[in-house]
């Protein structure tokens, strides 16, 4: 990191989907899982001092574990936003549903959602001034062996919720490069990139199979952005995000 930048936002990845954003007041948590406690890294006590926010883009296990609402007993007032198709805990306190489509004043910061094109929503958050986008499966998910009719339909769906975003300025970006999706895994980070300015776009929903980060920086579709691309090289990865600058902190 070059002295003397001040660090925007601080961005961890922990596994898949899940990512965590430090923004000057605020810790945000989106779609965190452990699978069965192998990726349960975070000590929430560490981030007492901000304001905490978790979000749920739905129920799918891989993006959904009710192991956040043990969080509250360290830090009560801990906040969540879930989708509404996901069940919280009973004994859970401070819970926001939300639909897709509106946009919710929540405390201090402020949450747009989209409809996504499989299950529940994605989340673009203003806090501290800094725009942060999550895609959730909000995707444009293009499967070799489905009809010519249901992928033009998802792509339909998917390019209608990204066009919303056009005038916007995303600061932080996480979008799905899924590899199950072959040469199509591309689709529908080269859609948002090329239609909203986004500043940092971190690859997601690729697992473990880090590889995928390697071939988006050789891959002739990512020419003109493939610098804003952030590669990530394993789990529980800590970024420091400047202006213009990304650095790497293993």
């Amino acid at each position: 990191m070059i002295k003397g930048m001040i660090i925007m936002l601080q961005v961890t990845y922990f596994h898949h989907s899940g990512f965590m954003v430090e923004t000057e007041k605020h810790c945000l948590i989106f779609d965190y899982f452990t699978e069965n406690e192998k990726y349960n890294f975070i000590n929430i006590s560490k981030y007492s001092d901000k304001k905490i926010f978790v979000f749920v883009s739905h129920f799918h296990q891989d993006h959904y574990d009710r192991v956040i609402f043990e969080w509250q007993k360290t830090i009560p007032e801990i906040q969540y936003i879930l989708s509404d198709d996901v069940t919280p805990l009973r004994m859970a306190q401070n819970v926001h549903k939300v639909h897709f489509c509106n946009t919710y004043h929540i405390d201090d910061i402020v949450v747009e959602t989209f409809h996504s094109n499989d299950e529940g929503v994605a989340f673009l958050v203003n806090a501290d001034n800094k725009i942060i986008y999550h895609a959730g499966d909000l995707n444009w998910w293009h499967w070799n062996g489905e009809s010519d009719n249901f992928n033009k339909s998802i792509a339909g769906m998917y390019k209608k919720e990204i066009d919303k975003m056009k005038n916007v300025t995303i600061d932080v970006a996480f979008v799905p490069v899924d590899p199950r999706l072959q040469e199509h895994y591309i689709l529908g980070l080269d859609y948002i990139m090329k239609t909203v300015t986004v500043k940092k776009v971190f690859p997601m929903h690729f697992w473990e199979k880090y590889d995928i980060c390697n071939t988006l920086q050789k891959d002739e579709r990512t020419t003109n952005y493939r610098k804003y691309v952030v590669s990530i090289s394993h789990i529980n990865e800590l970024f420091s995000i400047t202006e213009g600058e990304v650095s790497y902190e293993h």
